[in-house]
């Protein structure tokens, strides 16, 4: 497919890092995880960030991590990728939806509030989600957060550096926790750094940071302190598992590939800004089609890791499987962002579809259209000829 709806970014220097590390001691466990952390604690000014094998993970250790388990429950989006939700059920917790604005599709502070108070469980913590890359109104869910003695968690994996403002116009990069206990980021192949499979739980809270680095490796502890056999405390050979852990550590290949890419992270941003201004450009006059909206600069940054305009397929005459379909006859790639998740056969006995209209309505006209670095000007212009060929013929 010639504009596939993503693709990663990957140059020489990231395959020389990956060489280098072939070419090494550590395939595991060395010096390149290290250096990552380091750079994502410095890129995103965050006092830690443990690196581990997946997005899913982060979350999975950022839940475990904030207490997350039979009594103490997750209020997070109807509408995200499943993991969002099931790194709570990993944990045992309750997971409570709320519903999304029927035009971002962001939790508000309304539908947080709602979901909360409906929920039959304690709420230990609420896990928002930036879809798109569009942060939501994390001040207020955040204030709101605290007032009912609820952990704030952000699945940033759609909006590393993208900002947010106060009402004084100060800037907020998502990533740097300013109003939330943790953030995770995926690894993802289409992600805005990748490698390959991968992800990082981000945050300032010392002990978050400690409890994470134990349940990233099996919980096994060596600090001879900590050690309650402490006759053998201070042998090279000797560790203890106090508490259930996993394996999820990210290997030094895979860290290698995503090293260089972070200090690319603010010109990939750019750049996909640039592209949603070009949609903006020759998509905005076309029947059918309802663009999302640019912040403006004052109010902060959109990070685009997708760009899902709303279409009105009733109105065109042909489904959302045609038009996607025709789209890729023609060599142009879509998806859908995403199925909400009380679709799902898991959690569909919990929920009722008609309690979350906003998601209802958001999932039935979005589509998501191709948005990533390697996209060129003339690109974009052909892009949007075929669509309205499509949309309009």
């Amino acid at each position: 497919m010639q504009y596939p709806y993503s693709r990663p970014h990957l140059n020489d220097d990231d395959i020389a890092e990956v060489m280098s590390v072939l070419q090494g001691q550590f395939l595991t466990q060395g010096p390149v995880v290290v250096r990552l952390e380091d750079a994502l604690q410095n890129l995103f000014a965050v006092k830690h960030a443990i690196i581990c094998n997946s997005g899913t993970a982060a979350l999975h250790m950022a839940y475990d991590g904030l207490g997350l388990g039979p009594d103490a429950g997750l209020i997070t989006s109807a509408v995200t990728f499943l993991a969002t939700a099931n790194a709570a059920r990993m944990c045992n917790a309750p997971v409570g939806l709320a519903d999304v604005d029927p035009v971002t599709g962001n939790v508000t502070l309304e539908t947080i509030k709602a979901a909360v108070e409906a929920a039959s469980f304690k709420v230990r913590a609420i896990a928002v989600v930036h879809l798109g890359g569009r942060p939501c109104e994390m001040i207020a869910i955040s204030a709101y957060a605290k007032s009912i003695g609820a952990y704030l968690v952000e699945d940033a994996c759609h909006a590393p550096l993208a900002e947010y403002t106060d009402t004084a116009g100060a800037s907020f990069t998502v990533g740097s926790c300013a109003h939330s206990d943790a953030a995770t980021l995926s690894f993802h192949a289409i992600k805005h750094i990748t490698a390959g499979e991968g992800g990082v739980l981000l945050t300032n809270s010392d002990a978050l940071a400690k409890q994470a680095r134990l349940f990233r490796s099996h919980g096994m502890v060596r600090d001879p302190s900590e050690l309650k056999n402490q006759e053998n405390a201070g042998a090279p050979w000797y560790y203890e598992m106090h508490e259930l852990g996993y394996n999820y550590r990210l290997s030094e290949v895979s860290c290698a590939l995503a090293l260089n890419q972070v200090s690319r992270l603010a010109i990939n941003n750019q750049r996909r800004q640039e592209i949603a201004a070009l949609y903006h450009q020759h998509l905005g006059g076309m029947d059918f089609i309802k663009l999302p909206e640019i912040i403006s600069p004052e109010n902060g940054s959109h990070a685009w890791h997708l760009f899902a305009p709303r279409f009105d397929f009733d109105a065109i005459g042909k489904s959302r499987k045609e038009i996607m379909l025709a789209l890729a006859d023609q060599g142009i790639g879509s998806q859908v962002h995403y199925i909400p998740l009380y679709h799902q056969p898991y959690y569909q006995n919990d929920y009722l579809s008609n309690a979350f209209s906003g998601a209802e309505e958001y999932y039935r006209q979005t589509l998501s259209l191709p948005m990533y670095y390697g996209l060129y000007d003339h690109d974009i212009v052909k892009i949007a000829q075929i669509i309205g060929s499509v949309v309009n013929g």
